[in-house]
């Protein structure tokens, strides 16, 4: 019984360290966590006016970003974005997500209301630019 003991204490923060979901309450806004997967640091990122800061390689923001509305196109997120890697300005236009120089009407989708992450890298053929993908 002795031994039996200290698991029963042990066993309600097993449940709650293998428990990932987040009780997320309704929103009327579409919610975004930005996952830095650039292989790369990025300094001062703004992504379609909102503040996201200093974001680590590997790192994502530990807060949601509400956005009133947000498109993505081919599952890249249609964001204005700007931020500093290795000293050099990395940009993003909506314009270039998906297809570059395509319009997004076709193929292009508004995000319903809900919670998203979204993974920012750096495509292999745009250096200076930054991509960011929806992730499922």
């Amino acid at each position: 019984m002795k031994n039996f003991l200290p698991f029963l204490f042990l066993l309600p923060l097993l449940f709650t360290a293998c428990s990932k979901e987040e009780n997320l309450p309704a929103t009327e806004y579409v919610m975004v966590k930005f996952q830095n997967k650039s292989g790369e640091d990025i300094q001062g990122l703004i992504v379609s006016r909102a503040d996201v800061g200093d974001l680590k390689n590997g790192q994502t923001t530990s807060d949601y970003y509400p956005f009133e509305t947000l498109g993505q196109q081919f599952g890249y997120a249609l964001v204005e974005a700007v931020g500093t890697v290795k000293g050099k300005k990395h940009y993003t236009s909506s314009a270039c997500q998906g297809v570059c120089g395509t319009d997004s009407a076709p193929h292009g989708t508004w995000l319903e209301p809900g919670y998203y992450k979204i993974s920012i890298r750096i495509p292999k053929d745009e250096l200076t630019a930054l991509e960011f993908k929806v992730e499922e």
